[in-house]
């Protein structure tokens, strides 16, 4: 008889698995937290959530947005960062006024110097516009919270940005909600021209808790406590590690009916990492600097300051080495792939990362890309 239970584990990026545990410092960084504070009028408007590619960032999103929408007096919009923001943010500012029957409450409201029209496209509502709208919500005592996954630094970002701006000078009552990688989160922020969002509040998304994951695959998983133990340890506390193995093991004990032991963990575990490498570390590596990947092959192979300098072709005093290799010390740690380890070491903050830096100056890997 076909087992027709689904699958509790979703490694696909982009959608909140059925499986969701805590990837935030502490209970006040909790969806339900966030929401409190937006519910309680926080004077900060802007929430950023950062942290690296598969650590849950989209799912901590979504789960904070499943909870604002059920405050009361409060809309939220969804709007897609690679779209015209500002328009599709006009936009969705009319149809609230539509959907919620908010039209006929405008007349007992005085607002001085402009009107409000409704019959106008998606494709022209000017910033005079759309602050007039969110004045409106404003004295309805309404909010509007804004939700975007992959926030990224592009012109439209800024212009949105800049708008965004101007309402939280008038005190207009919106909270943005965004996440993104840590380099285009920290690109945004330092763009001079959009000086209000240097003091947005930061969630950084963490590693899973090892314990925690361990419990989820006993109950999903049928293997021995001893091997379970193995299992969750391998993921390192990595979000899309956790996904990745519980859904390829529980592909491989309940559909494939493989016994649940140790053999078949051996076995799942090579085509685990193969595919960790390929779906999430390739794309991080594609995206570094090459000085960035020059850094972090050195540090793998435990290389001096000054050997990494060489290897990066900087030949200069041994002072102004360090302080070079220093600003790529800086950036790996703001793009969250290293963690400092005390006595000016640092150690890698994805599992198994090491070695896939091995793996990319391996002569007869596929990823073959020598740096030494």
């Amino acid at each position: 008889m076909i087992n027709k239970q689904k699958n509790p584990f979703d490694p696909s990026f982009g959608t909140p698995p059925q499986i969701i545990l805590p990837n935030y410092q502490s209970d006040f960084e909790s969806p339900t937290s966030v929401a409190q504070a937006i519910a309680y009028d926080d004077p900060n408007r802007v929430i950023f959530i950062t942290g690296l590619r598969g650590s849950g960032k989209t799912a901590l999103l979504t789960q904070i947005e499943q909870q604002v929408v059920k405050l009361p007096n409060t809309f939220v919009i969804e709007i897609d960062n690679n779209q015209r923001m500002v328009q599709n943010f006009g936009h969705n500012l009319k149809n609230i006024f539509k959907m919620h029957a908010l039209t006929d409450k405008i007349a007992s409201i005085s607002v001085m110097g402009f009107g409000l029209s409704f019959n106008k496209t998606n494709e022209d509502y000017t910033t005079q516009d759309i602050e007039n709208i969110m004045t409106m919500l404003t004295k309805l005592n309404k909010r509007v919270v804004i939700f975007i996954d992959e926030f990224n630094h592009k012109e439209n970002t800024r212009e949105f940005i800049q708008l965004l701006q101007n309402l939280k000078r008038h005190n207009l009552n919106f909270y943005l909600v965004a996440d993104g990688l840590p380099k285009m989160i920290y690109d945004i922020e330092h763009d001079q021209t959009l000086t209000f969002l240097k003091r947005a509040r930061h969630i950084q998304t963490t590693m899973l808790n090892i314990n925690e994951i361990e419990m989820e695959y006993q109950k999903h998983l049928n293997f021995d406590p001893v091997v379970t133990h193995q299992i969750a340890q391998l993921t390192g506390g990595y979000s899309f590690g956790f996904q990745l193995l519980g859904y390829k093991l529980w592909n491989a004990t309940m559909i494939s009916q493989h016994p649940a032991n140790q053999q078949t963990f051996d076995a799942i575990k090579s085509l685990y990492i193969q595919d960790l490498f390929t779906q999430s570390y390739d794309i991080i590596f594609d995206n570094l600097s090459n000085h960035d990947r020059e850094y972090l092959v050195g540090t793998a192979n435990n290389m001096t300051t000054t050997q990494i300098a060489d290897l990066m072709n900087y030949q200069k005093s041994a002072k102004q080495q360090q302080n070079y290799v220093n600003q790529y010390r800086r950036r790996m740690i703001q793009q969250d792939l290293i963690i400092p380890a005390g006595n000016g070491k640092v150690k890698f903050k994805l599992p198994l990362f090491k070695e896939y830096l091995a793996d990319t100056q391996n002569p007869d890997s596929i990823r073959y890309n020598p740096l030494l």
